[in-house]
């Protein structure tokens, strides 16, 4: 990922796009069209295909993926899901379906440096399901956007009385 520079000022050390517009997440979208086709099979297929390499997948955001899956273990402060997330979605209207992987900018960086692995099987993978089109990729900016942060009172300060 392209990183602007720190800009003297940002009170959160992260970069900026423009004054104002900082980040310190990124994310890589896998994305296609599907078909209504044969009762959506092209749809059902991306869902398989999305199912089938989750293990791959969630070893981006987190190293603990193969025994994890099988376990009961409690990962509460292990993964902040508002700097690491896999989202999947789909768009009715339009036939989409997009898998976003977001990562802060230092692990984003090191995941782009192996080639966004496992990005090429899966999109290869999509190409192959009949009824799907348009395989592409997109990186972007993606924050957790807090609107209230200034209008909601700490409780110390009476909000629950």
């Amino acid at each position: 990922a392209q990183l602007s520079p720190l800009v003297p000022g940002n009170p959160r050390g992260m970069p900026e796009i423009a004054p104002g517009v900082s980040y310190g997440t990124l994310a890589r979208e896998w994305r296609c069209k599907w078909s209504y086709d044969d009762d959506c099979a092209s749809l059902k297929a991306c869902q398989k295909l999305l199912q089938d390499m989750q293990e791959e997948i969630l070893q981006v955001i987190h190293h603990w993926s193969g025994k994890q899956l099988k376990t009961r273990e409690v990962l509460n402060g292990k993964i902040d899901v508002s700097t690491q997330s896999v989202q999947r979605i789909v768009g009715q209207a339009c036939c989409d379906f997009k898998v976003i992987i977001k990562l802060p900018a230092d692990k984003f960086d090191e995941w782009q440096s192996r080639k966004f692995d496992p990005e090429e099987k899966f999109l290869e993978s999509l190409k192959a399901i009949p009824g799907v089109e348009q395989v592409e990729t997109q990186t972007y900016t993606l924050e957790t956007v807090n609107l209230f942060a200034q209008a909601v009172p700490k409780a110390s300060k009476g909000c629950m009385a």
